[in-house]
Formats: structure tokens, C-alpha cells, sequence
């Protein structure tokens, strides 16, 4: 963590952040450190990888290594054989990473779907909310999670759940908010006119001077269209802010006009789009040996 936060930089490329790792965690401390995969050189750690999932390996590397075509070429090898990605359909996010993605395509990796990262300077004044917005938003504790998680259920997922599941969920959150991360984050809710939760957002902060995360950001399915999203994802920045954040930074699909849409309108300024790598077959695999 403490590493990670250091590569956390004013040109984030949207490469993995602590706060990733934070919502990770969820799944538990031990089932994290199991997805995490480190690159070391001199005894420092130089590259991290962690799976989201069993064909998703999100990367972040030391900035000043991203053209070190060296390292490319050991990571490269890594991940070519089955020494850290199985067989099959995988994709690797390796934003930023611009020597060791040159050799993946070389390896005969396809570019998958874009994925635009977005910076809100919190140096800067932070644009106002919408004024035809009213949104109240308070910070919820640890013995608080039901409105929050219900919410983002209704904004990632929806559909109705199982007394079982529904504690399943809730055990999730608290495995979150608990865990080793969690003084990296604040966890937002907003009520409307009529005290009705309608949107959640979770941010994270890396240390003073660095890039903040805003991950999660939802609207309930019942309640799009009013600008809460806006309004939530503003209450973030200025959170973030507090806490010493330099950006607040955000990553949404290219294909996702409604997140992109929301965070322009927050006045978040969007980079070049950035496409993660996905692997259709064995090109390339090795088995691995020592």
C-alpha cells in the first residue's frame, strides 16, 4: 500500500490505485494478498499486479520505470507463461506502462474496450454543485452500511435479494470498512428533499499531495436523472480535498456516456484514452520453470 500510494502522481494515467486494493478487499486480507503479485529489482518493489478476478490482472509500475524495457521483457515473460496468468481469455491493465505494453501486442495481445481517465485539480476551487440539485450528504460509520450498500446495489446490480444474500452483502461492506485499508477511506451517501437515499460514492486517499480515488460512484436505478450523480461525485472532491488529496481522480469506460457525462459536469478534465490488453488465446504461452 504504502508503495503504491507513492506512484500515485499528477499525471495518473489511471493505473491501479491503494483504493483499488482497498475495494478489493472486501473479499478479505488474506484472499487479497493471494491476487497480489509483486516485481521486485534491488530489493525495491517496481511493478504490482493484482487479479479482479479470475481474467482481469490490473497493474500499476513504478512511473519511473514505465519505459524500462527491461523490466518489460522479465514482466513480459511473466505474464506470457503460466507463472502468474492462467490459460485462456485474460486481459492485463497495464496503463501507462508503455514498454511492456509494446511487447504484449508484439506477443499478439488485441486492444480491448477504451477506457478514459479523468483528474479534477483540488488545488483549483471546486466547481459548485448543480443549483437545481438539492442533495444532502452525510459520511456513514461502520454501523451504517444498509442504506449505502442498497443504493450502490440498485446503481451496479439490481434486482432483489435473499435475506441470506442480502447479509452476504452487508458481511462484504464490513469486511471492507475494517480491513487494512480502510483509514484510506470515506464513505458518502446522499438523501434527497424527502430524506430518500439516492446516491453513494467511496473515496480514497493515497497521502497528502496525491491523486484521490472516487470508487464507487452510483445512483439508485429509481432516482437517475436529477443530476445526483453530479452532486455526489462534487461532495467526493471536496471530501478528497479535506484529507489532503492534490486530484481527485476517476477512470469510466468510453462506452459509458453517463459516467463520462457526470464527471465532465463536475468539471473533471478527461485524458487520453487508455485501452487495457486482452489475451483471446495462448499466443505465446510458455509453461514456466524455474
Amino acid at each position: 500500500m504504502r508503495t503504491l500510494s507513492e506512484w500515485q502522481t499528477a499525471d495518473w494515467k489511471g493505473f491501479l490505485h491503494p483504493g483499488d486494493l482497498g475495494w478489493h478487499s472486501m473479499v478479505g486480507a488474506e484472499k487479497l494478498a493471494a491476487d497480489l503479485r509483486c516485481w521486485t529489482s534491488y530489493g525495491s518493489i517496481v511493478a504490482i499486479g493484482m487479479f479482479d478476478g479470475d481474467d482481469l490482472f490490473r497493474m500499476a509500475m513504478d512511473p519511473s520505470a514505465l519505459d524500462d524495457d527491461e523490466l518489460a521483457s522479465q514482466i513480459e515473460a511473466d505474464l506470457t507463461s503460466v507463472r502468474v496468468l492462467p490459460r485462456g481469455t485474460v486481459t492485463v491493465e497495464a496503463r501507462g506502462a508503455l514498454a511492456l505494453q509494446a511487447r504484449l501486442r508484439a506477443q499478439g495481445w488485441d486492444n480491448d474496450e477504451p477506457w478514459t481517465p479523468l483528474l479534477l485539480d483540488l488545488c483549483a476551487p471546486i466547481p459548485p454543485s448543480p443549483r437545481n440539485v438539492a442533495l444532502r450528504v452525510e459520511e456513514i460509520g461502520l454501523d451504517e452500511p444498509e442504506e449505502w450498500t442498497a443504493v450502490h446495489w440498485s446503481a451496479f446490480k439490481g434486482g432483489t435479494l435473499s435475506p441470506e444474500e442480502w447479509q452476504r452483502l452487508i458481511q462484504r461492506w464490513t469486511t471492507m470498512a475494517t480491513g487494512p485499508f480502510a483509514g484510506l477511506a470515506h464513505h458518502l451517501i446522499g438523501y434527497d428533499t424527502t430524506d430518500q437515499p439516492v446516491a453513494i460514492a467511496t473515496v480514497w486517499t493515497a497521502g497528502n499531495g496525491r491523486p484521490g480515488l472516487i470508487e464507487p460512484m452510483g445512483v439508485h436505478g429509481d432516482h437517475h436523472g436529477h443530476g445526483y450523480g453530479t452532486a455526489i461525485t462534487l461532495a467526493g472532491a471536496h471530501a478528497l480535498q479535506q484529507h489532503g488529496a492534490s486530484t481527485a481522480a476517476v477512470v469510466a469506460e468510453n462506452s459509458n456516456d453517463g459516467a463520462l457525462a457526470t464527471y465532465l459536469a463536475a468539471g473533471f478534465t478527461a485524458g487520453e484514452p487508455v485501452a487495457d490488453l486482452t489475451r483471446t488465446q495462448d499466443c505465446g504461452a510458455l509453461p514456466y520453470s524455474d
